[in-house]
């Protein structure tokens, strides 16, 4: 559905150009295969809708299939026209455009304009509204909404412990060897993206049955002839009393259809068009992948001299551990908006509306950072600082190893804050719904819309000179005096009247 052309320079009671008449309606011309193809492929649409409702209710009713028969391949042929009517319309919008494009390129431009001064004198005329057309609304929405979510977490963790030990005697005493090594690592990973994306597609026309008429049409004189000299300078009228007379008169043999006259718009019926998109597109992801590992040694040797040398034992060990952690999040949000809306007619009330985006960051405190560390340096500490006998145990029962105490992955994680921003002001779907419904309401008014049939008044140079006498010379000439104010455009004195 295409808006109604429109030309802001065709105003009510000013002298138009007919040319652009006409290229408003070479305009409507090219559009007509457009709205045609649109309205045949609403038409099969809903057709198929109202088939597919009657086809339920047979069922519901216990029709048996084989009656149905008939009817499904009619409903396939249905479908088959639906595809068919869907591709002749983008065939058609294509050419439609193109056939526009030409004709406006060919046409002069319309944001500036200057023409002669109207011959209308406004303060004795009138625009008064007749209920001469009809009110009617045609109207096609489109809207479709797609959000979609989708969140993932990963989470690997290990501890690593091993016990080796070694042990000697002779006669002077025993000698033992311990060393034992506890590792952790940890690996967590968390996704999430959300997708929401919404158009919008609203087209509508109406007409108004409150048609604009200047009554009483009333021209002033001396402007009338002003603008008639400045469109036509090789027929220019003369005010004086031979020639304004011979004016009046000439050529009244002409068919008054065929003598080259001013036009003027004096009245016009109305409508109002609106046509207007909408694509929001809202966009948040985030990712966050996070490591900890720590590993610690210890080794402890003892030595015991047996007591008939000299009883005496000693030991020594060494120990050593380190931890490390690495944290990388990476959140993004992204809003997009494209508008576009076309309103002839009416100038509809439009509301932004306010979207909430999220990002996310992680808690970053350095003091955190370093409790972490000590918490997965811990864990790999105890694995070393227990004693030789204790480790020996541990490393015969093995599944402890696979283990992961739970405060040890509550206390190493980072944890994720939300940011959220409520300032973002957008033009969005509701924002182009709420715009329809007061297009809507004041469509309903009457009280709008741009012209779409145009009343002319055509002003002759008989008709002209006419106007002049009926207002300077009413009575003819009765003097010198009268003959010189007239053709001066002064108005008889009242004892000349």
């Amino acid at each position: 559905m295409s808006s109604i052309p429109y030309d802001p320079s065709l105003i009510l009671g000013q002298i138009v150009d007919v040319e652009r008449l006409e290229n408003l309606r070479l305009l409507a011309e090219k559009q007509k295969p457009l709205d045609l193809a649109f309205e045949m492929m609403n038409n099969v649409i809903m057709t198929r809708y109202k088939m597919k409702m009657i086809q339920t209710e047979m069922e519901n009713l216990g029709v048996e299939s084989y009656k149905m028969r008939s009817f499904n391949r009619e409903l396939d042929k249905v479908e088959d026209k639906i595809a068919a009517s869907a591709i002749k319309y983008a065939q058609v919008a294509l050419k439609v455009a193109k056939d526009v494009e030409l004709v406006r390129n060919q046409m002069q431009q319309t944001k500036v304009e200057m023409s002669c001064e109207s011959p209308i004198d406004f303060t004795r005329s009138d625009v008064t509204q007749f209920p001469l057309s009809f009110d009617s609304l045609k109207f096609d929405v489109q809207y479709v909404r797609n959000e979609e979510n989708k969140q993932g977490s990963k989470s690997h963790a290990a501890q690593i412990s091993s016990m080796s030990s070694d042990s000697s005697s002779n006669w002077f005493g025993s000698k033992s060897l311990a060393k034992s090594e506890s590792e952790h690592n940890m690996t967590t990973s968390q996704t999430q993206n959300h997708d929401i994306e919404g158009t919008v597609v609203i087209t509508a026309k109406a007409t108004h049955k409150n048609a604009d008429i200047i009554s009483p049409f009333v021209i002033d004189p001396i402007i009338a002839v002003q603008s008639w000299n400045y469109m036509y300078p090789d027929d220019a009228i003369q005010t004086d009393p031979t020639n304004i007379m011979l004016a009046a008169l000439d050529d009244y043999k002409t068919k008054p259809s065929e003598k080259t006259s001013m036009e003027i718009i004096s009245g016009c019926s109305k409508g109002s068009s609106f046509t207007g998109f909408v694509h929001v597109l809202q966009q948040e992801s985030s990712s966050s992948d996070e490591t900890a590992e720590s590993f610690a040694e210890g080794i402890k040797s003892a030595q015991e001299t047996d007591a008939w040398v000299s009883a005496s034992s000693g030991g020594y060990g060494q120990s050593k551990s380190f931890a490390k952690s690495a944290q990388k999040m990476m959140s993004s949000s992204a809003l997009t908006s494209h508008c576009s809306l076309i309103c002839r007619g009416i100038i509809p009330s439009i509301v932004s509306n306010s979207v909430t985006t999220t990002i996310q960051q992680m808690d970053l405190d350095p003091a955190k950072i370093m409790d972490q560390l000590a918490t997965i340096q811990d864990a790999s500490n105890s694995g070393v600082n227990s004693s030789i006998e204790s480790q020996s145990e541990e490393g015969k029962r093995g599944a402890q190893f696979m283990s992961l105490n739970s405060e040890y992955m509550t206390n190493a994680v980072t944890s994720i804050a939300e940011v959220e921003n409520d300032n973002n002001k957008v033009i969005d779907t509701g924002s182009l719904m709420t715009a329809f419904e007061d297009f809507v309401d004041k469509a309903m008014n009457g009280d709008c819309g741009i012209p779409i049939n145009f009343f002319l008044k055509r002003l002759t140079k008989n008709d002209i000179a006419r106007a002049y006498i009926r207002k300077f010379y009413p009575s003819g000439v009765t003097s010198g005096k009268a003959a010189i104010r007239g053709g001066l455009g002064q108005e008889p004195a009242e004892e000349e009247e």
